[in-house]
């Protein structure tokens, strides 16, 4: 990719004195203009107007351009694209295998020069003149930052060879917003059904059988995401998923994930087969159309979904949904006797990357520094807690938390006209608080060039096995070859 990144824009006119252009007649003026790449909907874009109003009120002759292109991998195929062709974004959402592949392109901006600078810089932007006081964060607001979510960013959680390259703690990505799967359940019917919520997935398998004796036509489980279902399994049980070490990443074909892969199967008389479970592919949609329904309309009575989808999961006026961490399960991980509860559970949701030297912009180090002038912007404490409560993620920052705004939130009143909250923002701030408390639960997976292959191949393993298109041993065979990995060195 290096060698496209100084591609020359032919179309553009090269004056002394004037602007750069990154497209023929485009009118922008991208050495003060900061393009920003994410997934967000409409309604979350609206509330990152806010960010960027503040960061064109503060620094007069700079503008942000935000491009929403679709979902993350959306977002991916995009800036790699652009990659090839010189034209990145300055910013972008991303996740930690996404960024595995664009650090071989050279751009990816190792944040750390930035993060605590305690330099001024002074710029001129056409007629407008402006400071930034200080380039970084305190001492004191680093502190803040979550330290699972921030440690995600550091070099040294990635495993390709561009990586290696970096100091271990050079700072790849910052955390945006993050979030985790959470058990969204109906109170209702646990009391029908005269139970308790499961904290293991052997309490939850017995539930659902009680559940379609109770109502025959009830799926009891729905599970948003067969990737993250395979890969935190994988995590609790103690099987391989994915390596960082080079030369062989993919270990997913293994006894252990053979044999939970076969227990929720479509064969024979386990849980698919028992018509316990729907998933995501299988159902067409995101289960929780179904969860808000309930059971006795053929609906759901646990789905297992994104903190930052919880306000799709608000029964209304047919029950008041409930929250808790997803199943675990008990395992003797040291082999001393002694039987531990293992209930990881994913880290997910959007961070940042800065990409530099893009849409032939002939400033790069001032863009740098103005990039993360908006960085700072977004990990605002008022802008987090706004945007948390949009969008049901949780913030990155501790102090987040102490915010008069959002802890009226997080206490089920509206913080503008301290009434209760509606059905829907009540279940967003009950996932928000269940979700704090489960930090130290977080796991995330290696990410090199070919994890973001291996979780499209889970969802298809899943999904294989469980409409009993495929047998567990020979999904894992098949999925193992399609990342290019040797199905005979799996343990």
């Amino acid at each position: 990719m290096k060698k496209f990144l100084t591609v020359a824009l032919a179309c553009c006119i090269a004056v002394t004195g004037c602007v750069a252009f990154a497209a023929c007649g485009s009118g922008t003026d991208y050495d003060h203009t900061i393009v920003f790449y994410s997934s967000q909907g409409d309604a979350l874009a609206n509330e990152t107007d806010t960010a960027i109003a503040n960061f064109e009120e503060k620094y007069p002759g700079w503008t942000v351009e935000h491009t929403q292109p679709g979902g993350y991998d959306d977002v991916l195929s995009k800036v790699r694209s652009d990659l090839t062709a010189g034209l990145q974004p300055d910013l972008a959402y991303c996740y930690a295998d996404h960024v595995a592949q664009y650090l071989e392109s050279g751009t990816v901006v190792n944040m750390n020069k930035y993060l605590v600078s305690e330099q001024s810089y002074s710029y001129t932007a056409g007629e407008e003149q402006g400071t930034v006081d200080r380039i970084g964060f305190t001492e004191e607001e680093v502190a803040q930052f979550i330290p699972g979510y921030f440690e995600e960013g550091k070099a040294s959680m990635y495993t390709v060879p561009e990586a290696a390259n970096l100091p271990a703690d050079a700072l790849i990505t910052l955390p945006f917003v993050k979030s985790t799967e959470l058990l969204y359940y109906n109170p209702k019917a646990l009391e029908t059904l005269e139970v308790d919520v499961p904290e293991t997935w052997d309490e939850l398998w017995d539930i659902c059988a009680k559940a379609k004796a109770e109502w025959p036509n009830c799926t009891p489980l729905g599970y948003d995401s067969e990737a993250n279902w395979f890969i935190t399994m994988a995590q609790q049980m103690g099987f391989n998923y994915t390596s960082p070490t080079e030369g062989n990443h993919f270990l997913f074909n293994n006894p252990g994930a053979i044999e939970w892969l076969t227990s929720i199967s479509g064969f024979d008389d386990n849980y698919y087969a028992k018509q316990y479970i729907t998933t995501q592919q299988i159902y067409g949609s995101y289960t929780s159309a179904l969860f808000i329904k309930g059971p006795e309309a053929g609906g759901l009575v646990f789905c297992i979904g994104s903190s930052g989808g919880a306000s799709n999961q608000s029964g209304g006026d047919l029950f008041t949904t409930g929250v808790a961490p997803i199943p675990g399960v008990y395992r003797d991980a040291d082999n001393d006797g002694t039987e531990e509860l293992h209930a990881e559970c994913i880290s997910q949701g959007p961070s940042l990357v800065m990409l530099s030297g893009g849409n032939g912009a002939t400033n790069p180090s001032e863009k740098e520094i103005m990039t993360f002038q908006f960085v700072k912007e977004l990990l605002a404490v008022e802008f987090q807690a706004k945007f948390a409560m949009a969008s049901g993620y949780n913030p990155m920052r501790e102090d987040v938390y102490e915010n008069a705004y959002y802890a009226e939130f997080l206490t089920g009143k509206d913080p503008d006209t301290h009434a209760s909250l509606n059905a829907t923002k009540k279940v967003v701030a009950a996932a928000a608080n269940t979700a704090k408390k489960l930090t130290d639960r977080y796991f995330t997976s290696p990410a090199f060039v070919g994890s973001t292959t291996a979780r499209a191949q889970m969802t298809s393993v899943v999904q294989y096995v469980l409409l009993g298109q495929k047998t567990a041993e020979r999904a894992l065979t098949d999925a193992v070859k399609a990342c290019g990995g040797n199905p005979a060195a799996q343990q």
